[in-house]
């Protein structure tokens, strides 16, 4: 007959996810905000952030131009949507204007 610890079944234990990192977000003319929205979603929902988690994660996927409009409008920044909103706002009507006509 086994013993009581010969009896007791295996204990697995899984091993962590790997956390995934999005692109970096520069506001360059030409990168498209949409689908780079989309992107930061889909890692989002692979690591499991919520919005709370989103907006406080996207400082450090963000640089050149974008970071600077992030900082200085954080603290109107105040929710996931309202990034989303104006980021895409921004950096997404720049990327429909002729490239001459970009600094009038």
């Amino acid at each position: 007959m086994p013993t009581e610890q010969e009896a007791k079944p295996a204990v697995v234990t899984p091993s962590l996810q790997q956390w995934r990192s999005p692109s970096t977000f520069r506001g360059a003319p030409g990168e498209d905000p949409l689908k780079w929205l989309k992107e930061y979603d889909r890692v989002a929902n692979f690591n499991k952030w919520d919005d709370m988690m989103c907006l406080a994660n996207v400082y450090f996927f963000l640089d050149g131009t974008a970071r600077q409009w992030y900082v200085n409008n954080e603290d109107a920044l105040d929710s996931w949507e309202a990034f989303k909103n104006g980021l895409s706002g921004l950096f997404g009507d720049r990327k429909n204007i002729p490239e001459g006509q970009k600094n009038n």
